[in-house]
């Protein structure tokens, strides 16, 4: 029986790509077909192009998570400051105190 493949709900084809909420996947698999078969189906009848399937966006961050990510942050740099020698932290205070460098780096005009 090759050769021989399965009739295609021809109406049903056209109102599940007009449907732009699903995947291309999705038609195909409730159409019952694969998706090479849905992009043959596609040329041979010159179905309208879909919008490109975007990833799912990331949601912007809450307040909560921004303040709780913040707080990771600082202690992170705490417990690096920390783990530093008191000979190396207090060289670089006195640097500071002598305007050899700025404070974390950070470099004013």
């Amino acid at each position: 029986m090759a050769g021989h493949c399965k009739p295609i709900d021809m109406p049903r084809l056209f109102e599940l790509w007009a449907d732009h909420s699903l995947s291309r996947a999705q038609v195909a698999g409730r159409l019952g077909i694969s998706v090479a078969m849905l992009y043959r189906l596609m040329r041979r009848h010159k179905l309208p192009p879909r919008p490109k399937e975007l990833k799912a966006p990331v949601p912007d961050p809450t307040p909560e998570e921004i303040a709780e990510r913040a707080r990771e942050c600082r202690e992170r740099h705490y417990a690096q400051r920390r783990a530093e020698p008191d000979q190396l932290t207090s060289s670089k205070v006195s640097q500071w105190r002598r305007g050899i460098c700025q404070p974390g780096g950070a470099r004013h005009a």
